[in-house]
């Protein structure tokens, strides 16, 4: 069998991976620039573990991938676990942080609750009286994105995989309703299986096969503050729901994102070309409100100047999950893509579900609930997707299913 795999992000080298790890045949994996260019190279690179369904299994899987990482090829991904702050500004999120606590504890994992009074000696930047209660999480950390992509395909290269940069993927050829090759740059390169992990344009590639995938692109936006002090780099993340906020020590400054309400969205045809080690213009007017949150929970923010603003367009569905598994409609045709934001987090289990797929082995992890294709024909109706994406993005975050 000779399986291509589209994409050279996160998501694609860990395909690539598992793929020539689990013995199929050929692989061969296609960038259109470079490993890491789209969107994996903005990602904050952030993994906490949550006791929910979706998170349990693939969340300690993807840990556990870095140490074979690291053991196999010897590449450093950056992984730092400084575990992760859970702030509460509501009874409401205090009583969801409580059931967090529950399973943890009932699963071994180390977690404990802080005392608003006693959060400072955790993070110095943190206003006690701003929260009601703070849960730390200790199964939590974050890596740099382009190092773990270099893991993986270094890794994938160790294994027998073939990886092929700067070659543009046109669209597939396919033949009696089953895959039989890929049109490229420099041709058609014949194929028994495709993946197509091509994040934002995943859907632009199959849309000429009558394939709509219900994915959809939205700005996605960070900054990075020089606050003062400097933070140390074991200073745990945090989350606020309450405020869609989330953020990180990053080289001693603080980085802080969010998951906005009536989310940006955008058409990827409209982006300008190349598209790879780029970022859309900051917003401003976007992003205040959000900033102002977070100055209210960590003060040292209102006179802090941002040093960075970084938004990149993400893809997202409509029930913020990822699209991940077969297109029924045509034979040897795989996709995982629109990862919601969390293409880090997901990567590992994204690759041993693929891989699983492809060679018929019993699935790993359950398939079900990334089904591409479980919104039947409503990808058709852009008014519908746009919409429904445009509203998930905060949905998701403020219910902490990501």
């Amino acid at each position: 069998m000779k399986c291509i795999v589209v994409g050279g992000g996160v998501i694609g080298t860990s395909i690539a991976w598992h793929l020539a790890k689990q013995g199929v045949g050929e692989v061969v994996l296609l960038e259109r620039d470079r490993l890491g260019s789209g969107t994996t190279w903005h990602s904050a690179g952030n993994i906490t573990w949550k006791p929910s369904r979706d998170h349990d299994a693939p969340i300690l899987y993807a840990m556990d991938t870095l140490d074979r990482l690291k053991a196999e090829v010897g590449q450093e991904t950056g992984w730092l676990k400084t575990g992760r702050m859970f702030i509460a500004r509501s009874a409401e999120t205090r009583r969801n942080f409580e059931a967090f606590d529950r399973t943890a504890r009932e699963r071994g994992i180390a977690a404990r609750w802080i005392e608003p009074a006693d959060a400072g000696a955790v993070h110095p930047l943190l206003d006690p009286s701003a929260v009601e209660a703070v849960w730390l999480n200790s199964l939590s950390g974050r890596l740099n994105p382009a190092d773990l992509t270099a893991a993986y395909a270094g890794a994938a290269r160790r294994a027998g995989a073939t990886i092929r940069e700067n070659i543009e993927v046109y669209g597939l050829s396919v033949t009696g309703g089953r895959v039989a090759g890929i049109e490229t740059s420099e041709g058609l390169i014949v194929a028994d299986a495709v993946v197509m992990a091509a994040g934002l344009w995943s859907r632009r590639l199959l849309e000429p096969l009558g394939v709509a995938l219900a994915q959809w692109a939205c700005e996605h936006f960070y900054v990075i503050a020089d606050v003062s002090p400097r933070l140390a780099r074991e200073t745990p993340s945090f989350v606020a729901p309450d405020d869609l906020l989330y953020g990180r020590e990053e080289v001693g400054r603080f980085l802080v994102g969010c998951f906005d309400e009536n989310a940006k969205t955008l058409d990827p045809a409209h982006l300008p070309k190349p598209f790879s080690f780029t970022l859309l213009p900051p917003d401003w007017d976007k992003v205040a409100p959000y900033f102002e949150r977070a100055s209210r929970l960590f003060p040292a923010l209102a006179t802090a100047p941002i040093r960075h603003f970084v938004n990149g367009p993400e893809s997202f569905t409509p029930d913020g999950a990822p699209l991940i598994g077969r297109v029924g409609a045509i034979d040897g045709l795989f996709v995982a893509t629109a990862m919601n934001s969390t293409g880090v987090t997901w990567s590992a289990m994204t690759g041993a579900l693929i891989a699983d797929l492809v060679t018929g082995t019993k699935p790993r992890f359950d398939a079900r609930p990334y089904d591409p294709v479980r919104f039947g024909d409503r990808g058709r109706d852009l008014d519908w997707l746009k919409a429904q994406i445009s509203a998930v993005v905060s949905l998701g975050y403020r219910n902490q299913n990501r």
